[in-house]
């Protein structure tokens, strides 16, 4: 009683102050103290502080120091931690206080009143024990492999946005390009509609194509736009941050080459975090089979006691023995094999998924790097072709309006060609998230199952 006594703790309330996690939200920044000393500890070169333009490694890091789901991850595997303490996997003892009055006082006491106690102190088998103790562990070990699924998700993320804020940028500089080609067609035009060499059908069709064509432009600057703010929800940061940052988008400058099925197949079921996951539930259902199968004998119970009996000494020791469930505790058995088969399916079923949708990423990115190819070969071509127009133009064989057309012509192609290489890296994307490793843009930093040593304020 008197270690329960010392051991007690006091209530200290921790209310949710959501005006200041607001404003602390909004002061976050790639100047934060720890920022620093949190990419040094996790690869980035000291020497490059502050950093000079963010890439996809820089902003996994970014990530992983303020997104609120990984704090969410933490604070769930801290929980199941401590409830897999083998302290709360004991039966609790008992302590049972007696008081009598005698109202009719005999000749050899001294005193109408008896007083006493009695413990309870149940006996649990070993096996009933660690059967406990191994299921919370399991799932406190699957709370903490969420850690990391969660890391993978947010660095998936945050390379998903950043593709897209980059094909955006892309596309809006592609056909700006395109407009100014268009607006020097359409100049050409007016001026041979003047000079009684084109018709009028000519002019307006090169009129409303301008105009569609800026109308595309319009609506790919709000697309722009708006992958800046999904990339700084991604990262956890305003989008304040988001814009003053510069990007370093080298880490979809290329494609790595396709796996083999095998070679695949293999990563995947050696890398998906999902997969462990599942396992760690099976063996926290096997843990609860234990569990009941020990639950089938008899549960002991010592009730020793002390009690003063009108002023005699009593002391007395006693023994409960509790019957087991009816049947040897059959049907409790029964459901705990019917869990544990149904985490067996669960996982063999997510083992099967995760080939079929590595399969499927595989093909579609082979098929994506074919078209990116071919995309990119048109472009050497057209390129040529420009070219050649430009030399006769320089040459006098060839007049104004068809070396605009020709640059017109370029630019739609190597529209072409971005469009083509985004979806490839889409498509390498889909492939990394199948495998959860990356095959391009550098290695992905170590799940940091512990938060920063000055985690910002959620």
């Amino acid at each position: 009683m008197l270690l329960a006594a010392c051991a007690l703790q006091s209530y200290h309330p921790a209310p949710v102050d959501t005006a200041a996690a607001a404003a602390a939200y909004l002061q976050r920044s790639t100047e934060a103290p720890g920022l620093k000393d949190y990419l040094v500890a996790h690869g980035h070169p000291e020497s490059d502080w502050p950093v000079q333009r963010w890439g996809l490694s820089e902003l996994t890091l970014l990530a992983f120091y303020y997104h609120p789901d990984l704090e969410v991850a933490r604070a769930r595997a801290a929980e199941a931690k401590a409830q897999a303490n083998p302290a709360l996997q004991r039966l609790p003892w008992g302590i049972k206080p007696g008081v009598a009055y005698h109202s009719q006082k005999q000749d050899y006491s001294n005193s109408p009143w008896s007083l006493g106690f009695e413990l309870e102190i149940p006996i649990a088998s070993g096996t009933r024990q660690q059967a406990a103790v191994e299921r919370a562990q399991y799932l406190a070990e699957s709370a903490e492999v969420e850690v990391g699924a969660t890391a993978w998700r947010v660095r998936s993320t945050v390379r998903s946005r950043m593709l897209e804020l980059k094909a955006t940028q892309e596309r809006v500089a592609l056909l700006q390009q395109e407009i100014e080609a268009r607006q020097a067609l359409l100049a050409l035009l007016e001026r041979r509609l003047a000079a009684g060499y084109a018709a009028t059908t000519e002019v307006t069709a090169a009129r409303l194509r301008l105009y569609e064509v800026q109308g595309q432009l319009a609506i790919e600057q709000t697309a722009a736009a708006r992958a800046a703010g999904e990339l700084a929800a991604a990262l956890g940061v305003p989008i304040e941050t988001v814009n003053a940052l510069r990007f370093d988008f080298s880490a979809f400058d290329g494609l790595p080459d396709a796996l083999s099925e095998r070679d695949a197949r293999g990563e995947a079921l050696r890398n998906r975090i999902d997969m462990r996951q599942r396992l760690l539930e099976f063996s926290a259902a096997d843990a609860d089979v234990k569990l009941e199968i020990a639950r089938q004998y008899p549960t002991v119970s010592l009730r020793p006691g002390y009690l003063w009996d009108q002023g005699d000494n009593v002391w007395f020791l006693a023994v409960d023995l509790f019957a087991p469930p009816v049947l040897g505790n059959a049907a409790g058995i029964a459901v705990a094999q019917a869990r544990r088969e149904t985490a067996a399916q669960i996982a063999l079923r997510d083992q099967a998924a995760i080939i079929a949708e590595t399969d499927t990423a595989l093909a579609a990115y082979r098929q994506s790097i074919a078209g990116a190819r071919s995309a990119h070969q048109a472009s050497v071509m057209q390129l040529a072709r420009s070219q050649q127009t430009q030399k006769q133009f320089d040459a006098g064989y060839a007049d104004r309006l068809d070396a605009t057309q020709a640059r017109l012509e370029a630019v739609t192609v190597e529209r072409n060609v971005a469009d083509a290489r985004t979806s490839a890296q889409r498509a390498l994307g889909r492939f990394e998230d199948a495998l959860q490793r990356p095959l391009a843009g550098g290695p992905v930093p170590a799940y940091p199952v512990a938060a920063p040593a000055d985690a910002p304020a959620q």
